[in-house]
């Protein structure tokens, strides 16, 4: 049988709620850490160059 053919296998209800369940810690974790100054700043400046009209970005 052909790869293409081949079904991918299914997780029952327990494994993939476990699953879910430590993917979710584990980004939690990530989520409730500080963003680092450097990061908030770029991010500052990318949200105002989008607000910008793009005649204006063309100019900068």
């Amino acid at each position: 049988m052909p790869d293409s053919d081949k079904k991918p296998p299914k997780l029952d209800d327990l494994t993939a709620s476990q699953i879910g369940k430590r993917l979710r810690a584990q980004f939690d974790e990530v989520l409730n850490e500080p963003v680092p100054d450097r990061f908030r700043d770029l991010l500052n400046r990318l949200e105002s160059a989008e607000s910008k009209p793009a005649k204006d970005r063309d100019h900068d």
